[in-house]
């Protein structure tokens, strides 16, 4: 008994670092008021003022995200409010790319191991065979919706889903929702402006989308059931 605790411990030991480092992260910020005390507007003309630099600060932030488990929504605002909704979308699709890459690889490596022995539950099992032989489309489709993004990244790590699969899935997926909330990071610039309207429409179409489509499976899959009665 004591033997498999210490085993199981041992797996462990790399996500509980992590998740310690984060907490620790945000203790420090929260007591030496780094975060309230924050100036965007100063940040943001600093990166631009950088140029490409300063676009290698954000992707490289937000490559390291996942590390700390800051929400990524607040930092794709400030992406688009900072570059734009164009080149917001893009370094955003770079860093929150590999910023998932690098969560999908530190949940493989080190959780995976772990994860087989609990696996035996009939509903996890069938989701981790599905994950495995239909792995795209099940990120595709978890990207285009507003599934939590860390953990769609680090439960992919603890799932059967291949890489290859993966990588791509999760590229082409964060695009839509990128470039809404970096245009509407864009429109912050200018409150009540006929952009700012347009951004807050277009976001909430996307928001509503998932919703709607939810209810139209819904009454489909009800209506197929009525039909086979």
């Amino acid at each position: 008994m004591w033997i498999n605790t210490q085993k199981k411990l041992h797996d462990a030991l790399p996500l509980i670092v992590m998740l310690a480092f984060a907490i620790t992260c945000w203790i420090v910020l929260r007591i030496s008021g780094i975060a309230a005390n924050l100036d965007i507007p100063a940040l943001s003309a600093w990166l631009r003022n950088l140029g490409f630099v300063g676009a290698l600060i954000y992707m490289l932030a937000y490559t390291l995200r996942p590390l700390v488990f800051f929400p990524a929504s607040p930092l794709t605002l400030f992406g688009g409010y900072t570059f734009g909704a164009f080149y917001g979308t893009l370094y955003d699709v770079i860093g929150a790319g590999t910023g998932a890459l690098l969560a999908f690889w530190i949940s493989r490596k080190f959780g995976r191991a772990s994860v087989e022995k609990l696996l035996r539950g009939q509903k996890l099992q069938s989701f981790d065979e599905q994950v495995g032989k239909n792995g795209f489309l099940v990120i595709l489709y978890m990207r285009l919706f507003p599934f939590p993004f860390d953990g769609v990244n680090y439960g992919a790590g603890l799932s059967k889903i291949r890489a290859r699969d993966y990588i791509p899935a999760t590229y082409i997926g964060i695009i839509p929702g990128a470039f809404v909330f970096n245009y509407v990071g864009q429109s912050l610039r200018d409150i009540g402006s006929d952009q700012f309207y347009i951004a807050i429409s277009l976001y909430l179409i996307f928001a509503l989308t998932p919703i709607v489509y939810k209810q139209v499976k819904k009454h489909k899959s009800k209506d197929e059931g009525d039909a086979q009665k």
